[in-house]
């Protein structure tokens, strides 16, 4: 398999900023934080195989088969989208009970959380509509995954 020089920039430049990011963190984050940090970090993978992984399997199974295949393409960044927005207004939600300081985030979570979330759906929308305007062209399979001539 040979990779596009687009995707090696890509894989570089995430190299980058995880590398970026690492050095960020062991520097600027006191050392009694970093347990919690690794639990929550564990978390995410925890919730990610559990809810996010299922729940995306069921939609490619059952839901994506029924609409129009210019729209899945939105639908499966929708649902990733909505998937991880739920995820954080849990977070969210359960936070703000315990908040020390009424100032740091004026605005009720319930608002920011319902204008994300209309902002998702304008997004979907919109990635639905210019997929059903972009031009058809016929898609040519990947010769690696054509079945081989056996003897």
């Amino acid at each position: 398999m040979r990779w596009s020089a687009g995707r090696l920039a890509l894989l570089g430049f995430g190299v980058a900023l995880v590398g970026v990011g690492a050095v960020v963190g062991l520097t600027s984050i006191p050392q009694r934080q970093w347990p919690g940090i690794v639990l929550w970090m564990a978390g995410g993978v925890a919730v990610h195989d559990a809810v996010l992984a299922p729940i995306a399997v069921l939609l490619g199974l059952v839901v994506l088969p029924r609409v129009r295949p210019a729209w899945r393409p939105a639908l499966r960044a929708g649902a990733l989208g909505a998937g991880v927005l739920a995820i954080f207004a849990v977070v969210i939600v359960g936070a703000s009970s315990r908040r020390r300081n009424d100032s740091v985030v004026p605005v009720a979570p319930t608002t920011s959380l319902a204008l994300a979330g209309a902002a998702l759906l304008l997004a979907v929308l919109v990635g639905a509509v210019v997929g059903s305007l972009a031009p058809r062209r016929p898609a040519e399979p990947d010769p690696d995954l054509l079945p081989r001539e056996t003897d």
